[in-house]
């Protein structure tokens, strides 16, 4: 039996017999919420299989009707937390441009990046569980093959979200200089969050990443520019 075909089956067999699919989602859900929240609170070497349906109030047996292993339901904590994360990301990308009116398209950008790194920034250094949590997904899934794919999916949809804000703001920013500054931002304020993460300074971070959005003109001047 394939894992598809297995897959299928368990979503297809509750626990008490019956051949209800909803409920089965329900129990997938109610098992990712619950992994989310054991791991943000306690790390994932806490997030035992027990620990989880602990946490969603389930039985141990019902694990195993909902997914197939441990790691399909990382995979769906993985999908579950990149998906919040790039909604937030369209939030704050649709609040940037919405307070931003310079009339010039690279002031525009470099307005419109200010103004959502500044967002974006609020909203994480809010949650850092959530974000602790989602280092840790990610390094699990760069050692295990099966599932690197997926911490470089939470990247290109980070960074194409940004991407597609950046590219209709300005016509000196086509598709690929869009997406080389969007990875580049994604990949600074990746940077400045861990260094916040480990030395858990606030004052620091804020003048680092005040220093970073000082250099945001040079930064898209950069960008349009050919490399030699």
């Amino acid at each position: 039996m394939t894992t598809d075909t297995a897959r299928t089956a368990a979503a297809d067999t509750p626990p008490d017999g019956s051949t209800d699919r909803r409920s089965v989602e329900e129990r997938r859900q109610q098992l990712v919420e619950a992994a989310r929240k054991v791991m943000s609170e306690q790390g994932l070497d806490k997030a035992t299989t027990r620990a989880i349906t602990d946490e969603a109030g389930l039985a141990l047996g019902a694990f195993h009707y909902a997914f197939i292993s441990k790691d399909e339901l990382l995979e769906a904590v993985i999908e579950r937390i990149a998906g919040e994360v790039d909604a937030v990301l369209v939030r704050t990308l649709e609040a940037a441009e919405t307070r931003s009116a310079e009339p010039d398209g690279h002031a525009l950008v470099v307005e419109v990046l200010r103004r959502f790194l500044t967002d974006l920034w609020e909203y994480c250094t809010s949650t850092p569980e959530l974000h602790l949590a989602q280092y840790e997904l990610t390094l699990h899934a760069l050692r295990d093959p099966s599932l690197r794919h997926l911490a470089q999916r939470q990247y290109d949809l980070y960074s194409a979200t940004v991407a597609r804000a950046l590219g209709g703001l300005s016509d000196e920013l086509d598709a690929g200089t869009a997406d080389a500054l969007a990875r580049y931002v994604v990949a600074t304020l990746d940077g400045l969050l861990l260094q916040w993460l480990v030395e858990g300074d606030d004052a620091a971070a804020g003048l680092r990443l005040a220093r970073h959005l000082r250099t945001l003109p040079a930064i898209v001047t950069v960008h349009g520019e050919p490399l030699e």
